[in-house]
């Protein structure tokens, strides 16, 4: 089971939303899913596309946390969102 992190930093698996006007102008509705967290300071996500996206295995980007409107988080309990 994935725990929150106590910083509310995205983890790997967490799935997150852009803010419009993201510095990629991806799509604000499309859900991308956290491969790994840089420690960087802003923090640095490396994402991809969801498995059921057609391109999935051709995308991939590294974006600072301020570009991230939301965060889902799935646990075998619970599920969470929140802006972090």
């Amino acid at each position: 089971m994935v725990d929150p992190a106590p910083t509310d930093q995205p983890q790997p698996y967490d799935h997150v939303h852009f803010r419009p006007g993201n510095h990629l102008d991806a799509d604000p509705h499309t859900p991308y899913l956290v491969v790994d967290v840089l420690d960087t300071h802003p923090p640095v996500i490396e994402l991809w596309h969801l498995p059921d996206h057609p391109h999935h295995q051709d995308w991939a980007a590294a974006v600072p946390i301020t570009d991230i409107a939301h965060v889902v988080r799935v646990t075998s309990g619970d599920t969470r969102t929140w802006t972090p």
